[in-house]
């Protein structure tokens, strides 16, 4: 396997040439199949938030793309700061929304672009795309400077899969037990893993697929187990006390 992949280059061209859901979406299928792959989003995140009042609280997206989560976290009354590694995504939405966008890195050493924390950090489709393990966990020490004493970690990856995985040049599929065994040492405790996609994001028919999307998502909407070779969203809550104490 090809170790080339340019993370700020790959997502940039990927992104001028094609800013749609398809292009921070899985590339390999269809317009109409990815917004089915973002129904299936809103769903999920709609179950994970349904008890929390999203009102005047200060979230951080990482990985903001084409907005789409910009766009629900702005329906229910938060303050969005968007991020991405890409100017292509700032500039676009900049001029979409009264909100702060920044071209920034994530896996930067020297990332500290914020003076206030934020109550809730969401980083969909975008930690398994870092495939260097030390930037993997530079991602996560920065992640944990950025959010509030009792905030949110929203995140997805491969959680019930059974051990980590290098799918392509650019995702790196990791498993819950890695999570488990680095963010609780960075002040995180886990809350819930909830299922996303059981049929959806997977090849079935091949071309075919494109035109089984609806059918995809009303299965995937019945389905209640962590798939094993898909993705799902975890969340996790920030607690300053467990950082102090696993010191």
């Amino acid at each position: 396997m090809s170790n080339t992949y340019n993370p700020r280059q790959y997502w940039e061209q990927r992104l001028n040439s094609n800013f749609t859901l398809k292009g921070v979406g899985h590339i390999g299928f269809s317009e109409s199949y990815n917004n089915w792959l973002y129904r299936r989003k809103e769903l999920c995140i709609d179950s994970c938030l349904s008890g929390t009042s999203l009102q005047g609280k200060n979230v951080l997206d990482i990985g903001c793309g084409t907005g789409f989560f910009v766009n629900w976290y702005i329906g229910k009354g938060a303050n969005i700061t968007g991020i991405d590694i890409t100017d292509v995504s700032i500039e676009k939405l900049k001029q979409k929304h009264e909100c702060e966008f920044y071209t920034q890195d994530i896996t930067d050493s020297n990332f500290s672009l914020f003076n206030n924390k934020f109550d809730i950090v969401n980083i969909w489709d975008v930690i398994y795309h870092i495939v260097d393990p030390n930037l993997f966990n530079q991602a996560l020490d920065n992640i944990a400077r950025s959010i509030k004493d009792g905030g949110l970690l929203l995140l997805t990856d491969w959680f019930g899969a059974s051990s980590d995985k290098r799918i392509g040049n650019h995702v790196q599929a990791r498993c819950l037990d890695t999570y488990n065994q680095i963010l609780p040492n960075k002040g995180f405790e886990l809350v819930e893993i909830y299922p996303l996609y059981y049929h959806l994001n997977n090849v079935h028919v091949r071309i075919l697929d494109n035109y089984l999307g609806k059918l995809y998502f009303e299965l995937d909407n019945r389905n209640q187990k962590i798939p094993k070779n898909n993705l799902s969203l975890g969340l996790w809550r920030y607690n300053q006390k467990n950082v102090q104490s696993s010191q």
